[in-house]
């Protein structure tokens, strides 16, 4: 898939890097947009595995694919909280060698997990969720096991939608609850994917996979939720945060919007933030800056002053 090349009517909404404000004064700022978050993003896991312990390739399924993991602490891993992070890339492009700026602003208090899935068209997008649940069957083991307090998740883009596998039934069964989750942030996610997946920017020779039977059935935006889940997860007092860019494009806040709103009115706990001057990029990029908004706000949800 090919992130610069300019779209047509609204399916340029679903095209991140054309609604960025930055490298304004290239010839293609849509194309640049994504070259500096691929270096910037690469740039600060390599900085990460020289600073910071790690387990790398830590299988959590399969055999030989791309079911992945890796874990970055600095003393010690057990017994620390652990946070989640799931990137984006629509759901056939990047890797957890791009997902390295969340790593440096949190891993004085917390161990953090990078999580690697196979990519579209390798597998489909519905094949790739069943990988995710399989992520969280892993995860509710890994914390029992050690001692993590608590689990944070964290998805971008593509990687929030994947992170909403949490809200599967198969998460009632005792042996897989996710009890110690307490936070889940959705930065710049998609939720609905009706119109999307028709779009040829988006969805190029049907990469995904998808019918639109297929696009409502994995869109979080129309799942059914178990109520008893949804008991549970407000039960534990679970808060999600549901987050864009001032210039995300106007198709991915309304996305944002319509499924803080959904949540809401299953009686969670959610809280919708527009950042400003944010895109769809730099909120990521800037998760490796302590004091930029969006760890300053990630770190205060987390308690951590």
């Amino acid at each position: 898939m090919n992130y610069g090349e300019k779209v047509t009517d609204f399916a340029d909404e679903y095209s991140p890097s054309m609604h960025t404000k930055r490298f304004q004064d290239y010839e293609s700022p849509n194309k640049e947009v994504l070259k500096h978050f691929v270096k910037i993003s690469q740039q600060a896991t390599t900085l990460a595995r020289e600073l910071y312990k790690t387990r790398l390739n830590v299988r959590y399924g399969g055999k030989s694919d791309n079911q992945l993991l890796d874990i970055y602490y600095k003393d010690k891993e057990e017994g620390l909280p652990i946070f989640v992070y799931i990137h984006g890339g629509f759901w056939q492009e990047l890797d957890k060698t791009t997902s390295g700026p969340i790593v440096h602003a949190l891993i004085e208090h917390y161990r953090i997990i990078l999580v690697d899935y196979d990519v579209c068209p390798k597998v489909t997008l519905l094949q790739l969720t069943q990988q995710m649940s399989n992520f969280f069957k892993w995860l509710s083991v890994y914390a029992k096991e050690t001692g993590a307090p608590k689990i944070s998740i964290c998805g971008h883009s593509a990687g929030a939608h994947l992170a909403l596998q949490m809200f599967q039934s198969e998460f009632l069964q005792a042996e897989q609850r996710l009890n110690a989750i307490d936070n889940v942030f959705l930065i710049s996610g998609l939720y609905d994917l009706q119109q999307l997946w028709s779009f040829e920017s988006c969805n190029p020779n049907n990469l995904l996979s998808l019918n639109p039977n297929l696009a409502i059935q994995l869109s979080p935006q129309c799942c059914n939720y178990n109520n008893e889940l949804i008991g549970q997860y407000k039960a534990q007092e679970v808060k999600i945060h549901i987050i864009t860019g001032e210039h995300d494009s106007e198709a991915f806040k309304r996305q944002s919007q319509n499924y803080a709103y959904k949540l809401t009115k299953l009686n969670m706990d959610v809280n919708y933030r527009m950042f400003r001057s944010y895109d769809h990029f730099d909120i990521i990029e800037e998760c490796s800056q302590r004091n930029s908004a969006i760890s300053r706000y990630i770190r205060k949800e987390l308690g951590i002053y």
